[in-house]
């Protein structure tokens, strides 16, 4: 096994992908190689039970129920490398993702596999952190806040899935005096005081 297989030996590999045959042969290979497959998750929805375990992640972008960019910006945020893998095009992909691996379908499981580990590689010398564990016990008190204040359930997901773009564009020059949660919980006032009544529709 060469040393770019052998990273993945022991990780869990979140695959979000809702094609069927081309899921089973992504954990086929994953699952060969010594990773442990989370999912495959076709949708948004499956995806967020495994964010929490999840070492790194391939992407699909197009899925049933939306795009995958709000498990994107959870898997950012708690600093988990990832690569999309889409047969759309590069420009259908956010500005605050330009700097993440993404590859065309199709393509050799060992290209997957080389960008997934530079990301891996970039993510490790990366200074400006966020831990895993601070993201677990945050993300979970930001969705109560907003419920709590918007009421309407349906709203507050909207809130914090607009809060996390916001924090992925603003990561960088974040203040690091503060803790997560309480830049994550400005940055929602802040979003919910621009976007108002928007998020209700």
């Amino acid at each position: 096994m060469d040393d770019k297989l052998s990273t993945l030996a022991g990780m869990r590999i979140l695959i979000v992908e809702d094609e069927f045959l081309l899921a089973d042969d992504l954990a086929q290979f994953f699952a060969s190689v010594g990773a442990t497959v989370l999912g495959p998750a076709p949708g948004v929805a499956a995806a967020r039970a495994h964010l929490d375990q999840a070492d790194a992640a391939v992407l699909d972008i197009n899925l049933k129920d939306g795009t995958v960019f709000p498990i994107a910006d959870e898997l950012f945020l708690r600093r988990v490398p990832f690569v999309f893998f889409s047969g759309m095009d590069a420009a259908s992909v956010p500005e605050r993702f330009r700097f993440v691996g993404s590859l065309p379908k199709p393509v050799s499981w060992h290209s997957v596999v080389d960008v997934l580990v530079n990301e891996l590689d970039g993510r490790a010398r990366d200074p400006f952190s966020v831990s895993r564990q601070d993201m677990i016990v945050v993300l979970p008190k930001l969705r109560l806040s907003a419920r709590l204040m918007l009421g309407d359930a349906l709203a507050a997901d909207r809130l914090v899935e607009k809060t996390l773009e916001r924090a992925v564009g603003e990561f960088r020059t974040r203040p690091h005096d503060i803790p997560t949660s309480k830049w994550l919980t400005h940055l929602m006032e802040t979003t919910l005081a621009d976007s108002g009544r928007n998020l209700m529709n």
